[in-house]
């Protein structure tokens, strides 16, 4: 194989500049990059990168040990692990010892310890595991099955499988079932004694039988049989694993015996039988969770916790508040959204819990605000979800206030992110509505392009600072002309950005952020709302200059997909409308997309409320889907469908975060984001009037009809007027 000293010669530059291109330094000018990266690829030279991170002494291997991949909770929990280390620059490895000590041991042996950052296990080794493991200089996380005894600075994590079992023996309790069966590994360093102790605690019916069945993870198909064939009519079989619970379908099946109800703990990715009821332990978040632990310690040098107990998700898509009823259809008013498209794929669960029927009718942005204004006792729905930017102006006059139907903060849900009852649900003090499909603004970003050495390289020569994510309006306005081929006909994409104004409140949206980053507010210092101050005429400048180096587009989604086509580098856009981004039959740059917050800090707060309309006479239907929709796993489901969701349960949903790398910028953005003006009162103040104002004032800018300053005095004489 080439070396480096190889690849020098035949590029014409120093062994040193080799290196510099290979560590991407960013010390070496983009035309020498250009030579030594074509002389490495005409003499073969592939770099060694964990080599090269070996010589500058830093271990960034990580050793994950699990019995098996089959087992569905141990393949999220390796997913979720392997891909949260890797964006942490570690690169991760899996290997499996089928529950066997041997196996783990000979796998423990053999590791490279000198390279190695950390390993995690769901160790097999019982009283051996110490002795084991006792030597590595590197933490040891055990998972799932605890030692006898741990090292000082290793750790364990596991699900509370006390409160498991209680919960469990509670839900057998409740269905009246007497005959027990439950299978699980044979109790040697595993979670079986803790389960037991907590399902045992809660069954206060001593009449239960309970039979107890064990089996190695290799032998649980011969200990299913025996469960099918023994000479007991069990009412329930709990599973301690997905794969015990397949076991045992198959054992009845092929026994032509009728298969008793069956609770399963673990992680599924299939669709469950009528007759088997999962008990979720959500493998993901735990595999997320270590490796925080993990980042923590070897990058901040924080210690390992001793002991990490994570609640169990458990029975899933349970609604104790719903009570199935003959009720009649429920109707609602919506924008046609992602998320009012995911809810209708949902509906007929609803029904199929609540007995309800709830019918959708959706419209184009301008003709629900319309509609809207038109509603009376003859023309009605139950349900009205507006844009959050309409409720200081229509939600009095559109809503049933919330505590008179009935509902009040005690029976709202307590996981909505931050900042959502004040900015989606407050008239006046009083609530009206709740945050439906809550959305905020963010930055998308390549992130092949930004991290690209002589990409890098050639900003750097043009505007001497390093290509980085853009923090400020001033960055961004550099790296958006960089990626624009009309002023750098080197530019990978034809622009740098998008800039989206195709109706008036579209164009305030996108140009408010470049406003506040200088003003931090609509309102001046006296409380005032000025549309002619220098700010404003800075900010309309700087925007002026931003359409020069973008796509302009009618729609959010238009920005989404110029992104997703590979026609621009970065996107300015709403956070509801993402989703597309990921749809690889549309999309070209699917894995390489990044998200942060908007440059300058500021993001608006967008997407819809919903609330009962004032003049519906189906309150408790309304009341039932409220149960429904804000339940957590309701919330997760519409996210994994497009949507978004005002619950934090959804952006802590490993296997969304995992498909929707915005999910991270989007929560961020909540906490900071602003629509309208804060905490000041201004009297008669509509947001709909002033960013109808601003909207047009900026479309004018954008189509160069006027100059910053006309803009400026246009859109106050517009408010002004419409005070």
């Amino acid at each position: 194989m080439p070396t480096i000293k190889d690849i020098a010669r035949e590029a014409g530059v120093s062994h040193g500049t080799v290196s510099n291109v290979f560590n991407k330094t960013g010390k070496v000018s983009v035309e020498k990059i250009r030579l030594v990266e074509e002389a490495a690829k005409r003499l073969g030279y592939v770099p060694n990168f964990q080599a090269q991170q070996l010589r500058q002494g830093t271990p960034t291997s990580v050793a994950v040990i699990l019995p098996s991949l089959y087992e569905y909770s141990y393949l999220d929990f390796y997913s979720a692990l392997q891909l949260s280390l890797q964006s942490l620059g570690y690169e991760v490895s899996v290997y499996t010892t089928n529950d066997v000590a041997g196996t783990e041991e000979s796998i423990a042996e053999r590791l490279p310890r000198s390279s190695l950052a950390a390993v995690v296990t769901i160790s097999c080794l019982g009283e051996r595991c110490f002795s084991c493991y006792e030597e590595m200089a590197c933490p040891v996380i055990y998972v799932d099955r605890k030692p006898d005894q741990i090292k000082p600075g290793h750790g364990f994590a596991a699900f509370d499988f006390s409160a498991a079992g209680r919960t469990i023996g509670e839900y057998i309790l409740k269905k009246q079932w007497k005959k027990v069966a439950v299978f699980s590994d044979i109790d040697a360093m595993r979670f079986t004694h803790g389960f037991f102790v907590g399902f045992i605690s809660s069954l206060s019916d001593t009449s239960l039988q309970i039979r107890h069945y064990t089996s190695d993870f290799n032998l649980s198909v011969s200990k299913a049989f025996d469960i099918a064939q023994a000479n007991v009519d069990f009412d329930v079989i709990i599973a301690t694993s997905a794969l015990r619970a397949d076991a045992v379908v198959s054992a009845f099946r092929l026994s032509a015996k009728a298969q008793p109800p069956i609770i399963a703990l673990g992680t599924f990715n299939t669709a469950l039988s009528p007759r088997l009821f999962a008990y979720e332990l959500d493998y993901s978040q735990m595999g997320a969770r270590i490796s925080d632990l993990l980042a923590a310690h070897l990058q901040k040098k924080k210690a390992l916790p001793a002991n990490t107990i994570l609640p169990a998700k458990g029975f899933p898509f349970q609604f104790p508040q719903i009570v199935r009823q003959s009720l009649k259809p429920l109707t609602m008013l919506a924008l046609d959204t992602p998320s009012t498209s995911a809810l209708e794929k949902l509906l007929p669960m609803f029904q199929s819990v609540s007995g309800i029927e709830l019918k959708m009718v959706t419209v184009p942005y301008d003709d629900l605000f319309n509609q809207i204004k038109l509603l009376n006792p003859n023309f009605t729905y139950d349900l009205v979800r507006m844009d959050v930017a309409w409720l200081d102006s229509l939600g009095k006059n559109t809503y049933l206030p919330l505590k008179e139907a009935g509902i009040t903060s005690k029976d709202l849900p307590q996981r909505l992110i931050r900042r959502a009852y004040d900015n989606y649900s407050l008239v006046e003090d009083d609530m009206y509505s709740l945050p439906f499909d809550p959305s905020v603004q963010i930055l998308l970003y390549r992130k092949d392009l930004l991290g690209d050495a002589k990409l890098s390289r050639a900003f750097y020569e043009r505007y001497h600072e390093p290509l980085c994510i853009p923090q400020t309006v001033e960055q961004y306005l550099k790296v958006a002309e960089f990626f624009t081929k009309e002023f750098n006909p080197d530019s990978p994409t034809l622009y740098g950005t998008t800039t989206t104004n195709g109706a008036s409140a579209t164009a305030a949206s996108d140009f408010l952020p470049f406003y506040l980053a200088r003003s931090g507010g609509i309102c001046d210092s006296y409380g005032h709302v000025r549309l002619d101050s220098p700010e404003m005429v800075h900010a309309l400048e700087q925007y002026r200059s931003m359409v020069r180096f973008s796509t302009q587009q009618l729609w959010w989604r238009d920005s989404v997909q110029q992104f997703a086509g590979g026609n621009v580098a970065t996107a300015s856009i709403y956070s509801n409308h993402t989703a597309y981004v990921m749809n690889s039959k549309y999309s070209n740059v699917v894995g390489t997309v990044g998200a942060s917050v908007i440059p300058g800090g500021h993001p608006l707060l967008g997407g819809g409320i919903i609330g009962i309309s004032r003049y519906s006479d189906n309150i408790e239907a309304c009341r039932q889907f409220f149960h429904w929709y804000y339940s957590p796993d309701v919330a997760s489901l519409i996210v994994r469908l497009g949507g978004t969701s005002p619950l934090v349960d959804a952006y802590n949903d490993f296997k969304n975060f995992s498909i929707f790398p915005w999910l991270g910028a989007s929560k961020k953005s909540f906490d900071i984001g602003t629509r309208g003006t804060g905490s000041l009162t201004v009297p008669g103040f509509s947001i709909h009037h002033y960013e109808f104002a601003l909207g047009t004032a900026v479309r004018s800018l954008a189509a160069g009809l006027m100059s910053p300053q006309e803009a400026a005095a246009m859109a106050q004489a517009m408010y002004d007027a419409a005070e």
